[in-house]
């Protein structure tokens, strides 16, 4: 088909395929855009369509096999924002539920006598190990351990009064 042909018949087919898009989505939009990516395709296999092919049938499956295509990719669309407002939904429920835990894990650590608040912190907070706190506050290494110790218990305690697992 030569290019003179093409043009011949394209002010035919155009308001075809805008129709097949329009009945497809209902959308002046996508008509057009399913109306000129078939036109696309279509200039580009010119050379290889006989001259004395109905072009009008192949266009017309062209243009409902591009609505379908893009439909899907709509639907992929759609699911993959679904799934990424569910999973930002879930961090900020995890966020929200760590923050609680945060603050809940604060309060029982107020409840701790003032030199277990400090070796708790400095253990835990602080990431020093017990050599180190030992250094600092000048304490025995066996005393830290032991009042570390005593401190983890009443923290277990006050988080979970049942004494069951947390």
């Amino acid at each position: 088909m030569t290019q003179q042909e093409f043009e011949h018949i394209v002010p035919r087919l155009r308001p075809r395929l805008k129709d097949i898009g329009r009945q497809f989505f209902g959308n002046e939009e996508m008509a057009e855009d399913i109306a000129q990516e078939t036109l696309m395709r279509l200039w580009m296999l010119r050379e290889r369509i006989a001259p004395q092919t109905d072009i009008e049938p192949l266009a017309v499956r062209m243009a409902k096999n591009l609505c379908v295509s893009e439909w899907r990719k709509q639907k992929v669309r759609q699911e993959n924002s679904l799934q990424e407002a569910l999973t930002d939904h879930k961090d900020i429920q995890r966020d929200v539920e760590l923050k609680e835990e945060v603050a809940r894990l604060k309060r029982a650590v107020s409840q701790l006598k003032p030199a277990e608040q400090r070796l708790f912190r400095m253990r835990h907070e602080a990431e020093m190990d017990i050599q180190q706190i030992s250094a600092v506050t000048g304490i025995g290494v066996r005393s830290v351990s032991a009042m570390l110790s005593t401190a983890k218990r009443k923290l277990l305690k006050i988080l979970n009064p049942k004494g069951g697992l947390l």
